[in-house]
């Protein structure tokens, strides 16, 4: 019988304590970068301290959880005969890392046939924690957080599409045009955790991972929905999702539709 609460409380303290290390790469001024390619080709930047919290969560969950998968974004995935699997993003937003900006986070989701039913997410830096389990709602620091209320001309809205395609410049020329404004924070899940709480009030991207949108039960224990660019259920096998406050969501789809 899995325990997700028991889990939940687990993963919180696993990722404040790695957390540490990523706070304090956070104020190396001499980190050493590399470069890699992402599953879109495109170059996206590495440090030894994804590797190295990387490391230490696989290590951990291994531990204590070996009947489960792990998929992570620096490491093979870790396969075992169950519907259970953990998914590891172990710096999100590593370019800003980079460059000492605080927006950047260490998620593990977790998630059943490519469901996900708990997600755990945290700044190192603002030291915020995120939470949502299935059917439980969406935290903040222990907080109960609600997606926006905002209509489509005043919302916010996260737009990261493949530059390179016709169509998708064109779906993210319609979206300025209908929108108050259009943002990039080069970190999924501070976007996701953003709309979750208020911050922002959608997301519309192609081109994802799934370490990138697991976290999209945040939007929905807050009130939100989460869907495909067809409109279908969203899950973490798909590469395209609109996360929205619900009110805008349907606007959102027309757009990315003609």
């Amino acid at each position: 019988m899995v325990n997700i609460q028991n889990i939940q409380k687990d993963l919180e303290q696993l990722l404040f304590s790695v957390g540490n290390i990523v706070e304090q790469g956070y104020k190396d001024k001499n980190k050493e970068v590399s470069t890699k390619k992402d599953d879109n080709n495109f170059v996206t930047l590495l440090t030894k301290y994804d590797i190295s919290v990387n490391k230490k969560i696989i290590e951990y969950l291994e531990l204590q959880y070996p009947e489960f998968s792990i998929i992570s974004e620096e490491a093979p995935e870790i396969n075992k005969p169950s519907d259970y699997s953990f998914v590891v993003d172990p710096i999100d937003g590593t370019r800003n890392f980079v460059r000492s900006i605080p927006l950047f986070f260490i998620g593990i989701g977790f998630v059943k046939k490519n469901q996900t039913i708990l997600s755990v997410t945290h700044n190192p830096i603002t030291k915020d924690m995120f939470w949502a389990i299935k059917g439980k709602g969406a935290y903040l620091n222990g907080n109960k957080i609600e997606v926006s209320d905002r209509i489509l001309k005043e919302s916010d809205v996260i737009v990261r599409t493949l530059p390179n395609k016709k169509l998708e410049k064109e779906v993210v020329t319609n979206i300025i045009e209908n929108v108050h404004q259009v943002k990039n924070n080069m970190c999924s899940h501070d976007e996701i955790s953003g709309v979750a709480c208020n911050r922002y009030d959608a997301i519309v991207s192609k081109g994802s991972s799934p370490w990138d949108y697991c976290h999209y039960l945040l939007v929905e224990e807050a009130g939100g929905k989460a869907t495909d660019w067809n409109g279908a259920a969203f899950d973490i096998s798909k590469d395209n999702i609109i996360l929205s406050n619900g009110i805008i969501h349907d606007e959102l789809l027309k757009m990315v539709k003609k």
